[in-house]
């Protein structure tokens, strides 16, 4: 599966999302947080891109789909997914800006970083 750099989000994954709690997992090569959002149970809810529209659509899991990676979240993308609310250009508002959440690679780890404008 190619995998899209700028994937759609949804009010379901926004909602769901506000529920968990983000745990910090690693740091990337800048000294970044990197992480996984959990449950109440601290269960790993996995951020994928299911293949659902033009750019993919990201979506949490319980469990890993077969054939599915998982991206680990900028401790950014998890405040953002996490307090925002899909505006209707699809972008994600919080905090008085716009953002969308692009997946990137760093190295061999699969990430999921925040960008957008104010």
């Amino acid at each position: 599966m190619s995998i899209s750099q700028k994937p759609v989000a949804s009010a379901l994954l926004l909602t769901t999302a506000a529920l968990l709690s983000f745990r910090a997992t690693m740091r990337d090569r800048s000294g970044s947080t990197l992480g996984v959002l959990v449950n109440a149970a601290g269960a790993p809810q996995h951020l994928v891109i299911e293949s659902a529209g033009a750019d993919g659509t990201w979506t949490l899991r319980s469990e890993l789909p077969s054939g599915h990676a998982a991206f680990l979240l900028y401790e950014s993308a998890a405040n953002v997914l996490r307090g925002g609310n899909l505006s209707d250009d699809g972008s994600i508002a919080y905090q008085g800006a716009s953002y969308v959440i692009e997946s990137s690679l760093d190295g061999s780890t699969r990430t999921a970083k925040v960008s957008g404008s104010v």
